[in-house]
C-alpha cells in the first residue's frame, strides 16, 4: 500500500549561529526518504555555507534572487514544489518580516507565494523571544495558520539562560511529519501506557521485565504524526517522543493502575482511545522491606500477591460502552495456537475491542 505523506521538504534557514542545526535536519530527512531543498538568507551564509548544503541534499541551495539556483529554480517553482517550508531557524527579524508580508529576499517571497503549510523554529535570544513585538508577530503568524515548533529551553549562545534556543533537529522532524501527514486523528485524545512496571521488595531491588518501551513510544509517534493528542504514561524507559505528547512516569504496576484509570475517565475532556502496551508484572512483593535485605546465610522468602489487571478494570470501568476504544496486547512464549488461544480469550475476558498478539522474542528486540 503506497504512503499517503507526502515527501518534498522545503528548508529555510535564516541568520542564527542555530543554523549549524539545519544541517543536521536535513541529514535526517534525507536519511529517512525525503527530498530536500534548501533557501538561505544572505546573513544565513555566515554561519553556514550554502555548499554543506548542497553536498547534503543534493541540490543546488537559493540564495538570493540573482543565484544561479535562483536563475534555475526560481523562488515561485520552488514555492510550487513545496509540500511543506519549514523555517529553522528562525530569527526575530524574518518573523518579523513574515508577519508584515516582506519579500526582500527568497526565503521571504517564497513564504508569501507557497500554499504549502509553514513550520517556524524560532532561535534567539530569550528576551528577544520574550518581547512583545516578537510575541505579537508570532500571533499574528498563528492566526494565518503558521505552526511555530516553540524553541527550548537551556544556555543559549549569547550566554544567557532560558527559552530560546533552536528545538532539537527530531523536534522538528516529528513537525515535519505531522504537516505532510493525512491528520485523521486530529481531534483525538489518545492515551497510552509503555515500558515495564518495578516491583519494589526493598528500597534498592525489585521484580520487573525486559520491556523496552519501544512499541508504545512508536505508536505514540505514529498517533502525534496523524494529529492526535496524546497522553503517554510510561514506566522506566527512554521516551524519545514530540514535546507536545504529554508525559506520565510510573514505577509499579498499582501506580499504573490509578494514573490510566483517572487519565482514562477522570478527566474533562473524554479520552477516545487507550492502547494499553505497558509490560505490568503479574505480581508484586506482598511486603516491602524499609531498609536493604542483607545477604546472609538464609535466604530470604519473598511472598507475592497479584496484581490488578489494568485493561480489564478499564473495560469494566466502560460498562459495555463504546468509548473509550480499548486496545490490548498479548505476549506468549509458545507456538503459534497459544498465543491465538490467548488472544481470543483476552478478548472476551477483559472486554476489549482488539488484542495484538506478539512473541516475547519478538517484543525482546
Amino acid at each position: 500500500m503506497p504512503s499517503l505523506e507526502k515527501r518534498r521538504v522545503l528548508l529555510g534557514v535564516s541568520g542564527s549561529i542555530a543554523a549549524y542545526k539545519s544541517a543536521e535536519l536535513a541529514r535526517i530527512l534525507i536519511s529517512r526518504g525525503y527530498e530536500v531543498r534548501v533557501v538561505m538568507t544572505e546573513s544565513a551564509q555566515k554561519f553556514i555555507g550554502a555548499e554543506t548544503f548542497h553536498a547534503l541534499t543534493g541540490n543546488q541551495v537559493a540564495t538570493d534572487f540573482w543565484s544561479e539556483s535562483e536563475k534555475g529554480i526560481g523562488h515561485i517553482e520552488l514555492s510550487d514544489w513545496a509540500d511543506v517550508f519549514v523555517i529553522a531557524p528562525a530569527t526575530a527579524d524574518t518573523i518579523a518580516k513574515l508577519a508584515t508580508g516582506q519579500a526582500e529576499n527568497s526565503l521571504l517571497a517564497i513564504a508569501l507565494a507557497t500554499k504549502a503549510p509553514i513550520l517556524i523554529a524560532p532561535a534567539m535570544n530569550v528576551n528577544m523571544w520574550g518581547n512583545p513585538a516578537t510575541e505579537a508577530n508570532c500571533k499574528v503568524l498563528s492566526e494565518r495558520d503558521f505552526t511555530f515548533v516553540p524553541p527550548e529551553e537551556g544556555e543559549l549562545a549569547c550566554g544567557w539562560i532560558g527559552s530560546g534556543r533552536l528545538a532539537s533537529p527530531w523536534e522538528i522532524f516529528y513537525h515535519v511529519r505531522r504537516a505532510l501527514s493525512v491528520q485523521d486523528y486530529a481531534g483525538k485524545r489518545l492515551l497510552i501506557s509503555t515500558g515495564p512496571t518495578r516491583e519494589a521488595f526493598d528500597p534498592i531491588r525489585f521484580i520487573s521485565n525486559r520491556s523496552s518501551g519501544k512499541m508504545g513510544v512508536e505508536l505514540a509517534r505514529e498517533a502525534f504524526r496523524r494529529g492526535a493528542e496524546v497522553t503517554l504514561v510510561h514506566g522506566p524507559v527512554v521516551t524519545d517522543v514530540p514535546q507536545e505528547v504529554r508525559r506520565i512516569q510510573i514505577e509499579s504496576a498499582l501506580q499504573l493502575h490509578d494514573v490510566m484509570l483517572e487519565q482514562a475517565y477522570g478527566t474533562e475532556n473524554p479520552t477516545d482511545m487507550v492502547i494499553m502496551a505497558a509490560a505490568v508484572a503479574d505480581y508484586r512483593p506482598k511486603e516491602i522491606s524499609e531498609f536493604k535485605i542483607k545477604k546472609g546465610n538464609d535466604i530470604p522468602k519473598i511472598v507475592l500477591d497479584q496484581n490488578p489487571d489494568i485493561l480489564a478494570a478499564i473495560g469494566e470501568k466502560r460498562a459495555g460502552g463504546e468509548h473509550p476504544t480499548l486496545v490490548g496486547f498479548a505476549v506468549e512464549t509458545g507456538e503459534l495456537e497459544d498465543l491465538i488461544t490467548s488472544v481470543r480469550s483476552k478478548i472476551e475476558k477483559k472486554s476489549v475491542d482488539m488484542i495484538v498478539g506478539n512473541f516475547a522474542q519478538e517484543a525482546l528486540e
